[in-house]
Order: structure tokens, then C-alpha cells, then sequence
């Protein structure tokens, strides 16, 4: 028993002794050598797979910083503002309808007349059978030429501005635009009865004769226009030439 105790012993002692100093270097050295080998050689396989692509040919790393997965440099694309689309027409221009002038609209054809380019008159006209017919006369005393088209609206006005009866209704269908030269005239005929030929009477003397040119909202006024109106009957065709 004594001497399986010492063979123990020196056992336990011979595998905890410490290594001599050259063999405890060299294994440090290989382990050291071991640790180094393996990421060099993953680093190897990496620069060999990102070098070459599936057919053998070697990709150019710099043609888009977008293709590595860790690049923030944006792109040339997306670095540059969208350029606008064309647009669809041209602006106008100078010369275009829609930059035109007064003068182009001239050359295109004649403005509307307005009541300050305008003077008035009015005669009575033949007649028969009891109807009363009044000639209204528009003269263009501006320099260029102008055009009515329509109705004007007639009124028989007392001192006081108010209106006697009511204003005259149209009688019949446009006749279109009628141009009028400087200096020349367009009228149209205003429509009454004799009195005692119908019902309702006569209306009151007129003062003035208020005349609103198609499409105007400024008046032409005529003083003591000699214009009565009875049977109720007060009427208005076109302006014509």
C-alpha cells in the first residue's frame, strides 16, 4: 500500500509539472499561427467571390456605389432633379390670339358700339289701318366702324326719371349684325296704334326717349321725343342697316 500511495503521487506530480520553457513557447506559437490562419483565408474566399462573377468575368466594384449593401453615396439618378415634361402647347406669344390687342381685334372685325359713340334720332313713319310706326336712327360718330346685333331696349321716360308703362317688347327675329361705318347710320322700328283702337288708352306724353344699344348698359336719351304710345301696344324690332 505504501508504495501504490508514491506511485500516485508522483503521477499526479509528473502530469501538473510545468512544460520546460522551449516546448511551452512553440505550442503558444502554433495555437497563435492556427487563430491567424482561419479569417485570412475567409478574407481570401471573399475577395475571390465578390472578383468574379457566374460566367468567369470579373465585375467592376465602382460602376454602382449602390451595389454594395453598406454604401450610403447616392446614386447619379436619384442625385439630379427630374427634368420637366414638355408642355403639351407654347406659350403664347406677342402675336398670338391670346396676347392680342385692341388693334388685332380690329383686324379680326369691328368692336360693339357703345352709347359714347352713338347719337340718336326719331321721326314718325308712314302708317295705316291704325298702326303707328316710329323710325329710331343710331348714327356712329366715332372714327372707326361698329357693330349692333340685337335688340336695344326703349324706354318713355317722364320728368321725374320714372317710367311711363313699360319698356318695349320685341317684335319678330334678329337680323344679325349690322355694321355701321363712321358717320353712317342703323336704326330700328318702334310699333304703337292709333288711339281709340284698341282698349287701354294712351300713355302719358314722354319727356325723354331712353334707348340702352344691344348690349349696353350705358343709355342714349332723347328729349321730348314726340313718341306717344296707346292700346297698350309699344314694341321694338332689331337694329338693321
Amino acid at each position: 500500500m505504501g508504495s501504490l500511495s508514491r506511485t500516485n503521487a508522483t503521477a499526479d506530480l509528473s502530469e501538473h509539472a510545468p512544460l520546460p520553457r522551449g516546448r511551452e513557447a512553440a505550442g503558444r506559437a502554433r495555437r497563435l499561427r492556427r487563430r491567424l490562419l482561419v479569417p485570412v483565408a475567409m478574407m481570401s474566399f471573399a475577395v475571390v467571390a465578390a472578383g468574379c462573377n457566374d460566367d468567369g468575368s470579373t465585375s467592376d466594384a465602382s460602376a454602382s456605389p449602390a451595389a454594395h449593401a453598406g454604401s450610403t453615396a447616392p446614386s447619379t439618378a436619384s442625385s439630379q432633379p427630374p427634368s420637366d415634361p414638355a408642355p403639351s402647347d407654347p406659350a403664347p406669344s406677342a402675336s398670338s390670339p391670346a396676347a392680342s390687342s385692341d388693334s388685332d381685334a380690329d383686324a379680326a372685325g369691328p368692336g360693339r358700339c357703345t352709347a359714347n359713340g352713338l347719337g340718336m334720332s326719331v321721326k314718325q313713319g308712314d302708317g295705316g289701318a291704325g298702326q303707328v310706326y316710329y323710325d329710331l336712327t343710331f348714327v356712329n360718330k366715332s372714327s372707326r366702324s361698329c357693330a349692333l346685333n340685337g335688340f336695344p331696349g326703349v324706354s318713355l321716360i317722364q320728368r321725374d326719371g320714372s317710367v311711363i308703362g313699360k319698356p318695349a317688347k320685341r317684335d319678330g327675329a334678329s337680323h344679325g349684325t349690322t355694321v355701321i361705318g363712321p358717320g353712317k347710320t342703323a336704326h330700328v322700328v318702334l310699333h304703337t296704334l292709333n288711339q281709340g283702337i284698341a282698349d287701354g288708352g294712351c300713355w302719358k306724353q314722354a319727356a325723354y326717349l331712353r334707348v340702352y344699344p344691344p348690349g349696353s348698359k350705358e343709355a342714349l336719351t332723347l328729349r321730348d321725343p314726340q313718341v306717344r304710345v296707346c292700346g297698350d301696344r309699344f314694341t321694338t324690332t332689331s337694329v338693321e342697316g
